[in-house]
């Protein structure tokens, strides 16, 4: 079998979850036999072709198709979630040879150019959701479109042609990472298969003890008491909450100690946030790195120097980031949106967080820092989860026996 992922960008210098995701996948695909690899556009990497952990990976040039877009626009839209053309990508789908299946991992004008490639080539494909699509908070729809204002859209001649309207529609299989999103598109596609198919993480990378004396090098006290986010640096990501409520518990906590690890997508939050860091007296509080590569024995690191995970997101279709404080060891404190409470336990193996104010997110966090019980229960608990149901390889089979079923499908009825 022979799979081409296909996602909207895929660089090591702003990685994410979902470039986690796909990493994984392909590189789990590949050892179990099956050639995968990656066909992307040239977005915040120009580099053609390369191997990323022995996953080929080929990239082709691409535009937003809109007049009067500024540079300020559409360096926003390579960093979070451009809708681009890529008719070299097009081309390449079409022309690569032994193709079983293509998998799209964006919608949209990507999309539709793996759905039309797939539809002549007489080949199916599937969609995975990754940023979500009937699940997406109504601030970041807007914020996305507010990029556009004031530029004129010629791509949607090209969009229109391409079907881009129909990627879903065409799907052989829609993989969605959050149960929500499952329930809401299987809704939407009564007839058809959507799966629930949830991000993973390699256990025994994260929880393997690794010695790198990650704190003397970072500056970080031998004694503190390390919160740590791993994310993009976005207001999805609401950093922000935690540096405010860091300001209302250093009183009480004179340990505590941030810890920020993303790549930058949004500068003007990046500013913010330094903004706060200052204005609130907590440099010395605050570590802020860039974000760090998958496999990163550094990243690892970070999460074993610490004592907490916080992730306080206003959207998440998933958290991939949970899976790996929990292969890591660490208790997690989550905010409760999106597709976290479809894998997720409160008071089991997270603390969930129904509200984004410092009172809610103080009060957690002093209750797990207080009790040593609820640690150990919620480390232990978390850890069965991640490795029984979460585990790379698990994921695959799933991912694996749904491919082999729809190429099956085709055969017998081609």
């Amino acid at each position: 079998m022979k799979v081409i992922h296909c996602p909207r960008r895929f660089t090591q210098s702003h990685w994410g979850g979902t470039e986690t995701c796909i990493l994984n996948l392909a590189r789990a695909q590949r050892g179990a036999g099956i050639d995968a690899r990656i066909f992307t556009s040239k977005a915040l990497c120009a580099t053609p072709d390369e191997e990323v952990q022995s996953v080929p990976v080929r990239r082709f040039n691409y535009q937003y198709p809109f007049l009067n877009l500024s540079d300020q626009s559409r360096q926003a839209f390579d960093l979070s979630g451009g809708n681009l053309l890529s008719m070299r990508l097009f081309g390449a789908l079409c022309q690569e040879k032994n193709v079983t299946l293509l998998h799209a991992h964006s919608g949209k004008r990507l999309g539709a150019v793996v759905r039309t490639a797939a539809h002549l080539r007489g080949i199916p494909y599937v969609i995975s959701l990754h940023g979500g699509q009937a699940d997406i908070p109504d601030v970041i729809t807007v914020a996305r479109d507010g990029l556009r204002r004031g530029s004129f859209e010629w791509g949607k001649v090209a969009g229109a042609v391409l079907g881009a309207r129909r990627v879903l529609d065409d799907a052989a299989a829609i993989f969605c990472v959050g149960r929500n999103e499952q329930d809401k598109m299987q809704q939407r596609y009564p007839e058809k298969q959507v799966e629930y198919v949830p991000n993973g993480v390699d256990v025994a990378h994260f929880s393997r003890p690794v010695q790198n004396n990650f704190r003397a090098r970072h500056g970080i006290p031998a004694n503190a008491e390390v919160m740590l986010n791993v994310g993009r640096i976005d207001p999805q990501k609401n950093q922000l909450l935690l540096i405010e409520t860091l300001s209302k518990l250093t009183g009480i906590r004179p340990n505590l100690h941030l810890l920020l690890i993303g790549h930058i997508t949004d500068e003007d939050y990046a500013a913010t946030l330094r903004a706060a860091i200052k204005r609130l007296d907590l440099a010395s509080r605050v570590t802020l790195l860039p974000g760090l590569p998958a496999d990163s024995a550094d990243l690892v690191a970070a999460y074993q120097s610490s004592n907490l995970f916080c992730l306080p997101s206003i959207h998440e279709p998933f958290g991939i980031a949970i899976l790996e404080a929990w292969a890591a060891g660490l208790p997690v404190i989550t905010s409760n949106v999106g597709g976290i409470s479809g894998f997720t336990r409160d008071g089991e193996n997270v603390l969930l967080a129904d509200n984004f104010d410092t009172v809610t997110w103080a009060s957690l966090i002093l209750g797990c820092l207080k009790s040593p019980q609820l640690v150990d229960n919620l480390i232990e608990h978390a850890f069965k989860e991640v490795v029984s149901h979460y585990d790379w390889p698990i994921i695959n089979a799933r991912v694996t026996d749904i491919y082999n079923h729809l190429t099956q499908e085709r055969r017998r009825y081609a």
